[in-house]
């Protein structure tokens, strides 16, 4: 007698263990096509309207993680499934990003914008309506409203997401175009005798055109001024256009000065959005050191253009810096350490073990040293080379070196620079065209050189003490290292 199949009753706990078919919104579709590429993105509702505006390094690693959706606060779980709709454009930089996002966040004022950093009122960038228009941070708290709720003191850009990505911004900002914000200033009396005008501290770096001192005309600031708006809106083609039929302007009215001085400004605005360039990672609060080394960095700009006619905002993104260390040419060590903006990164120091000769000779110890290093551009290329020791030195260096990229000298007893007279955008090889004059037999040996002897407190002076006094710490690690190898052989 055949009997009916037994009826499967179905374990409920065992079922609650297989996983659901994951959700699946509209917008996701998009994410395979999205770029591994700096951007600002921005979620839509189905009458277009703008739920959210946000930034991102790599914008498919960022977009993707709104779809695991169990690790999603419930204000943001609310937005994507409220969204059918998610718009993208991808920039050149981090900074790109960062202004771009503050512009459509003023523009478009998204209701799950929330800014949870520093304080519960926004932050903003004021552009002043003074005759010399200042630039300072404001809370939206502090914001001042006529009678029809317009706010009267001028231009406001942002918000931003914390205070410290807003400095990072305006330091870079203020390299490009200069403001003042010397109190007073728009209060100076036009009968006021010229010497008693004193100029502010940052007149001093080259970021104040000189408007407390009456160098520059309101006309030309508020010139300016206008760039730099529309810099801090993110809208860098704009800029770039505008500047460089200035540029030609001057050019055709043979103002040379006043056309480099655009050059330079061009150059900078296409360093700081370029890909490789990254904004500072926020901190918790400001070493007096690192404040001292930026200090050093800029003056060392300063300096740069001062004596080698190099554009003023020159970048002093990597620094490297070298160090022989022997004893009596036994054990021999050439050490390379890199500053990154002003500080240290130990992740990236290398150390040479000289191989060529066993004897004393520190000149050619360096010249190995800096031959080896050329053979690996993957470590990225320096801004700066530092060399402990003085002219002997730093010919030896050169001898070899075909980088385009300044090398100075530290000499001792006192400390001192050692500049050599070089026009580097004729040496090495260059892809502009310059003759690579270094190639000639009695051009080292008739190199001139500065000297140049700066205050013991001054911030340059201290920052290259501290790359010299880094550089030879770590050769003196490897070589007493290498010495007490060789006494257990």
């Amino acid at each position: 007698m055949n009997q009916a199949p037994k009826q499967l009753k179905l374990d409920q706990n065992l079922l609650s263990k297989f996983k659901k078919p994951k959700q699946l919104f509209i917008w996701e579709l998009v994410l395979s096509s999205l770029p591994l590429l700096p951007g600002v993105y921005w979620f839509l509702d189905k009458d277009e309207k703008v739920l959210y505006v946000g930034k991102a390094k790599k914008l498919k690693n960022r977009l993707k993680s709104y779809s695991n959706h169990p690790q999603l606060s419930s204000r943001i779980k609310l937005m994507v499934s409220t969204a059918v709709k998610v718009k993208f454009i991808s920039l050149e930089s981090e900074l790109e990003a960062l202004l771009v996002e503050a512009e459509l966040i003023r523009t478009y004022q998204p209701q799950f914008n929330i800014l949870l950093k520093d304080d519960k009122s926004p932050l903003y960038i004021n552009i002043t309506n003074d005759k010399f228009p200042r630039v300072i941070r404001l809370r939206k708290k502090q914001f001042v409203f006529d009678s029809k709720n317009i706010y009267s003191k001028g231009t406001i850009l942002g918000p931003f997401s914390s205070a410290y990505k807003t400095q990072e911004v305006l330091k870079i900002a203020r390299k490009i175009f200069p403001w003042c914000n010397k109190v007073g200033t728009n209060e100076v009396k036009s009968d006021e005798i010229e010497s008693e005008k004193k100029p502010c501290f940052y007149y001093h770096i080259d970021l104040c055109p000189g408007s407390c001192i009456g160098e520059i005309s309101e006309e030309a600031y508020g010139e300016n001024i206008k760039q730099l708006i529309l810099f801090l809106k993110g809208k860098k083609q704009v800029v770039s256009k505008n500047l460089k039929l200035k540029m030609a302007q001057k050019i055709k009215q043979e103002k040379f000065e006043e056309a480099a001085i655009i050059r330079d400004q061009l150059e900078m605005i296409e360093y700081v959005t370029k890909k490789t360039h990254r904004l500072k990672p926020e901190l918790t609060s400001y070493a007096l050191k690192n404040k001292i080394n930026e200090d050093g960095v800029i003056y060392l700009q300063k300096i740069l253009s001062e004596y080698l006619g190099l554009p003023k905002q020159f970048p002093l993104e990597r620094i490297e810096g070298y160090d022989v260390s022997n004893t009596q040419g036994t054990n021999p060590a050439v050490s390379m350490v890199v500053f990154i903006n002003g500080e240290p990164d130990k992740s990236q120091y290398r150390l040479f073990n000289i191989r060529s000769l066993n004897t004393p000779n520190d000149y050619q110890m360096m010249k190995e040293a800096t031959v080896r290093r050329q053979n690996h551009r993957k470590w990225g290329l320096p801004n700066l080379v530092i060399v402990d020791g003085g002219k002997g030195q730093v010919r030896s260096t050169l001898k070899n070196w075909s980088w385009s990229c300044p090398i100075i000298g530290i000499a001792k007893n006192p400390d001192r620079l050692i500049i050599p007279k070089i026009n580097w955008s004729k040496w090495g090889n260059n892809n502009n065209g310059g003759t690579d004059y270094k190639d000639s037999s009695n051009f080292l040996k008739n190199l001139e050189y500065f000297t140049v002897k700066l205050e013991s407190n001054h911030p340059s002076l201290k920052l290259i003490q501290q790359i010299r006094d880094e550089s030879h710490r770590f050769s003196q690690f490897q070589h007493k290292r290498k010495r007490l190898k060789d006494m257990f052989k």
